[in-house]
């Protein structure tokens, strides 16, 4: 989206990237920095699976945290490879799509440096 995520938790971090699949998003996610004078936050527009390996040499995977958000299909096979290959400290998963979640963290669950610690189910379309 608009850097939500990203920009939210600047403050903690060095750096951030934010990888979004729409440019669109991408731009208003810079805007959302720039007004917010956030300026350790940069934005990349494209698939995850593609751009993530041009990034991961400039932050130290056993010190970095990973915020994913994917589209209700989740994370592919490749990009879950290449998080995994990374090896960062912490993983947040966010999901609209319980099964999909359910599918991506059983792959991330089989590395042994991983284990999950909180769940916490919030309904975004209550009915």
């Amino acid at each position: 989206g608009g850097g939500l995520f990203a920009l939210s938790s600047a403050w903690a971090f060095e750096q951030v990237v934010g990888l979004e699949i729409s440019e669109t998003n991408v731009q208003s996610a810079r805007a959302n920095a720039r007004t917010n004078n956030i300026t350790n936050a940069k934005f990349e527009a494209g698939r995850a699976e593609d751009l993530f390996a041009n990034i991961v040499d400039s932050f130290p995977g056993s010190a970095s945290a990973v915020v994913l958000d994917p589209p209700r299909a989740g994370c592919s096979p490749d990009f879950l490879c290449q998080l995994l290959d990374f090896g960062p400290q912490s993983i947040v998963y966010v999901s609209c799509d319980p099964a999909t979640q359910a599918r991506d963290a059983a792959i991330i669950l089989a590395d042994s440096r991983y284990s999950i610690s909180k769940i916490s189910p919030f309904d975004l379309f209550p009915q």
